[in-house]
């Protein structure tokens, strides 16, 4: 389709004067536009190199292979914006002034192609024609595009005021210079369309055309003279936003990136995501230090998370601890340690002598003891950040040094410590005892009896001495006995998994409970392993495996680790599926369930559970508020279900509070510690008619006997 052609105009003139009203393609401001270029760039770059400088200071890290894989990631979270995009308003919003701005970025690398290049050297102009108006539109609705989504952000920033954006004077000035380089683009186009009289084709420029038409009541003379000065403010702004483009608030345009493309690969895989570094326990021989207690103790690629940052406040709405009053907040912690980072490690680089540098404190004074220590290890920050910041394991890693080098901890937690150290559970009750609740009439037996089995059941601490679980291990064993399946218990040779000891910071406690698990599978040649608990699931699945990859044997040989790690509501989905168990029983009950952190966003089983309960006959099934990825933790993980809860809200009430307002009369859960810490919410609050159960126990009653 000739579109040019409807002009009655020869297609080399359907265009317009690049640097017009400026001295032309031959005048200065050609010039000036390299010179623009070079002070930016040098700028650009300039900061670059000073923040990888500071970030090298952190210890080294593997985070470069797979090249193919971090690319995928950029064009998965940054190109396609797919975090992002899951709030509505903030995700359109973002999303419009990101995808404008390439677009215009694309429209005017065109017209460096064609001034500086193919025009410059071999006299082609090819935007022209056609070619022109489709530009000049593109150009014209995406510059639009880009205004409405800095409207929308300034709408949401000044007047709405979500708490968790904390707006400085920086976030100001970013959009401020943004929107001063949309509508000075947008009035040089308009100024020129007036200054040429309306050339009819440039109606493919919307905007432009219209603002001309007030424009066109000054006079010509003037109207240059506003075009000349106009010209200007549009170059300084368009190059001090990319001399920008790595500092402050619009360096996340391209930090954020970096840090996408250097991201922890593992987290891309439900198999491995959020994996916690092990420490090898050959460090434990030559490192003075363990943990993380001062900035540069961190990785090059934890210290580039904090520049990372754009400060959105994602991680903060989604933190069970912030939500109930507690001192953290994710947001404020990285933050926090970006800020000791810039203070300490330039220091550090100009001291010959280290050891003297003051600065302040990491821990107890950038921050507060009480900030990584309410953290339940849920992931929900992570989980919610578009550019991919991990939270978690710096906590862990200011954990480990509190307790490994201060043996500072909570009271509640010492002990559990030393009751792992003793009987193998955080309890205190005798290792001896730990298969004590298994009825004779279930017909299992231990390996030390029968090793010959279908599965390993790893009964964990909470099913083998918490009453209320025991009954969830019992219903489990029924169920798996009716599919006619073979199981087997480790009885009193099964240790604690080390879940608590590992994310409480005491990492040799974890080796060694690790240690003894390990030699005990390989010993009975362990294939294949149930458990009930998700923590215990996540560790044996996860920790295990890249334990074994360093860790060595009571004999002084490697570990190894050759097992397949399967959670009951995984078993039990595919045995209702396949149809060796049949519900029968209807139930008569309105039912919702609660997404384990652990299950859920650690592991991504979020559908197993919900078909099997929608297969239960009588079932009224119904979501809470807050579910599957963006659902609330019982405030167990992280060690937490062993230290007492003194600041805030507790926060197995507010989830409570969640089930009690979806209507349902019973919680169903996956997880011991989320049955324990629901029970006692609905216990605590005086909710009548609220039962908590698990799978199994909905399965054992509903299938045919």
């Amino acid at each position: 389709m000739n579109l040019a052609g409807s002009y009655g105009l020869p297609a080399a003139d359907v265009t317009r004067e690049f640097y017009f009203n400026v001295g032309g393609p031959h005048g200065f401001m050609r010039w000036g536009i390299y010179i623009f270029m070079f002070i930016s760039m040098f700028y650009l770059i300039y900061t670059v190199v000073k923040k990888v400088l500071i970030w090298r200071q952190g210890k080294p890290q593997l985070r470069t292979d797979y090249p193919e894989k971090r690319l995928i990631a950029v064009v998965k979270y940054v190109m396609l914006q797919v975090k992002i995009l899951r709030e509505q308003f903030a995700g359109i919003m973002h999303a419009s002034i990101f995808f404008g701005f390439i677009v215009l970025f694309i429209v005017t690398l065109i017209i460096v192609v064609q001034e500086d290049f193919t025009g410059l050297f071999f006299h082609y102009h090819f935007l022209t024609g056609n070619f022109y108006l489709i530009w000049s539109l593109f150009g014209d609705l995406f510059g639009l595009i880009v205004l409405i989504g800095l409207g929308m952000a300034i709408y949401r920033r000044y007047k709405i005021k979500p708490t968790r954006l904390d707006t400085k004077g920086i976030d100001t000035f970013a959009l401020v210079l943004l929107a001063a380089i949309i509508v000075s683009g947008f009035c040089n186009e308009a100024m020129r369309i007036a200054i040429t009289d309306f050339p009819e084709f440039e109606v493919w420029s919307p905007v432009g055309y219209v603002l001309a038409m007030p424009f066109s009541l000054i006079g010509t003379e003037t109207l240059k003279g506003m075009h000349y000065i106009n010209w200007w403010v549009h170059m300084l702004a368009a190059f001090s936003a990319i001399g920008l483009l790595a500092t402050d608030k619009l360096g996340h345009i391209i930090i954020s990136t970096l840090n996408v493309y250097y991201g922890n690969l593992e987290n891309e895989s439900a198999k491995t995501k959020y994996a916690v570094p092990v420490i090898s326990p050959a460090e434990f021989e030559t490192a003075e230090t363990f943990g993380v207690g001062s900035v540069e103790q961190y990785t090059w690629k934890q210290l580039m998370d904090g520049d990372a940052c754009t400060r959105c406040g994602r991680c903060q709405d989604n933190c069970p601890a912030y939500l109930t009053e507690k001192p953290l907040s994710p947001k404020k912690m990285i933050n926090d340690v970006k800020a000791n980072m810039d203070e300490r490690i330039p220091k550090l680089m100009l001291a010959e002598d280290k050891s003297t540098v003051e600065t302040t404190p990491l821990i107890d004074g950038a921050v507060q003891s009480d900030e990584f220590w309410s953290c339940t290890n849920c992931a929900a920050c992570m989980e919610a950040c578009p550019v991919n910041i991990e939270h978690v394991p710096k906590m862990i890693d200011m954990r480990r040094y509190k307790v490994l080098m201060e043996g500072d901890m909570a009271a509640e937690l010492q002990t559990t410590f030393q009751n792992m150290e003793s009987n193998f559970n955080p309890y205190g009750f005798a290792f001896a005892k730990r298969g004590e609740w298994l009825p004779a009439d279930l017909g299992v037996k231990t390996l030390a009896e029968d090793p010959e089995v279908d599965y390993l059941y790893f009964v964990g601490c909470a099913a083998s001495f918490d009453k209320r679980n025991q009954k969830v291990a019992i219903a489990l064993l029924k169920v798996l006995k009716q599919a006619g399946l073979k199981i087997g218990i480790l009885g009193s040779e099964e240790a604690c998994c080390g879940d608590a000891a590992m994310r409480g910071g005491n990492e040799y406690l974890f080796h060694s409970l690790a240690t003894t698990n390990l030699e005990l599978f390989k010993a009975y040649g362990v294939k294949k392993i149930i458990t009930t608990c998700p923590h215990g699931y996540n560790m044996l699945k996860k920790e295990y495996k890249k334990f074994s990859e360093v860790g060595m044997g009571s004999d002084g040989e490697k570990l190894s680790y050759n097992v397949e790690v399967f959670h009951h509501t995984e078993v039990i989905a595919e045995l209702v599926k396949s149809g060796r168990i049949k519900l029968k029983e209807a139930l008569q009950a309105k039912i919702t369930y609660h997404d384990s952190c652990f299950l859920g966003r650690y592991n991504e089983i979020y559908e197993e559970p919900r078909d099997v309960i929608k297969a239960i006959p009588g079932t009224d099934y119904v979501e809470m508020s807050r579910n599957h990825r963006t659902s609330f933790c019982c405030g167990a993980g992280g060690a937490r279900m062993f230290i007492e809860e003194h600041l805030g809200t507790r926060i197995n009430q507010f989830r409570t509070k969640d089930a009690q307002a979806s209507g349902a009369n019973k919680i169903c859960t996956a997880c011991p510690f989320c049955m324990t810490m629901l029970s006692d919410g609905a216990t605590e609050l005086d909710i009548q008619n609220l039962e908590t159960y698990d799978l199994a126990e909905l399965v054992c009653n509903s299938m045919e006997k």
